[in-house]
């Protein structure tokens, strides 16, 4: 009975651990994140003026990749005028750096401070480890609400519901890929718009085509040749404190130095190893 409780305890300790809230101070700008890839022609969530303090807001384009100058104007993924601009996508600046842009979520912060801000991303793994860029947020990861995430915007993925293609007219076949998948090789991008296909080879060449390499990030001012492209500043730019970064991961919470460790600890002792081995 003793044991069976004590099992009961630990599982309850070890999902509470894991679902815990954010932290109270949104202050995060750096840890460790999850990486992917997305692309749509939706308005981005980041060109609402709500969604942070701007000096100048993030440029959105209509179907013609005109600028739309009224950054209340509505998404075209809503039926209004505003899509993302195409030249909002990743480009290489030497073999091992890269600008581009991203949707994000970072846990223990909010939309409205990660909006426009930049991070610097250094790949943990896979053929790209080492490698950096540096990304502004664009778009909320609205699919993500646990974990850091931060998703790079390269044509050539799955185009949500369709509206890359109707905002081009439905010329260019099965417009990044078929069934909501994505291209399998690069002599695909061949096939979309013009403006697009640079980008889309990028992540064949630059990127290695990896999927979902895990990265540390760590807020930076935005550089220029970001901010002219995306025409996006935010208030705070300059004067963030990067030093009061307060990160949180998983793993964090079983450090050594956490009650939730001492108390797993003690568990574990009572339990024994292959007890603990099978919650896993």
């Amino acid at each position: 009975m003793i044991m069976k409780m004590m099992s009961t305890l630990l599982s309850s300790l070890i999902l509470s651990a894991a679902v815990l809230p954010p932290i109270a101070s949104a202050r995060v700008f750096s840890g460790q994140s999850f990486t992917s890839m997305y692309y749509d022609c939706c308005k981005p969530a980041c060109a609402w003026p709500t969604y942070g303090s701007f000096v100048t807001g993030l440029k959105t384009c209509n179907a013609k990749d005109q600028l739309v100058l009224d950054d209340t104007a509505g998404g075209y993924c809503g039926g209004g005028p505003a899509s993302s601009c195409t030249n909002q996508t990743p480009w290489a600046v030497n073999e091992t750096f890269s600008y581009g842009y991203a949707s994000i979520f970072i846990r223990g912060a909010d939309s409205t401070e990660w909006c426009c801000s930049c991070y610097e991303l250094e790949f943990l793994d896979s053929e790209i480890k080492g490698k950096k860029m540096i990304v502004q947020g664009i778009n909320v990861n609205f699919n993500e609400n646990q974990i850091n995430w931060f998703s790079l915007a390269v044509p050539g993925q799955a185009d949500w519901q369709s509206q890359c293609q109707r905002r081009f007219g439905g010329t260019f076949g099965d417009f990044f890929g078929k069934d909501a998948t994505g291209f399998t090789n690069v002599t695909q991008c061949d096939t979309i718009p013009p403006e697009l296909q640079a980008a889309c080879k990028w992540r064949y060449t630059w990127y290695q085509d990896v999927k979902g390499p895990n990265a540390t990030f760590k807020r930076v001012e935005c550089p220029a040749e970001i901010v002219n492209v995306s025409g996006c500043l935010r208030t705070d730019d300059k004067t963030f404190n990067s030093s009061a970064s307060n990160p949180i991961s998983a793993v964090s919470i079983l450090s050594p130095t956490s009650p939730f460790a001492t108390i797993i600890t003690v568990a574990a002792i009572l339990l024994g190893f292959p007890q603990i081995l099978d919650l896993f």
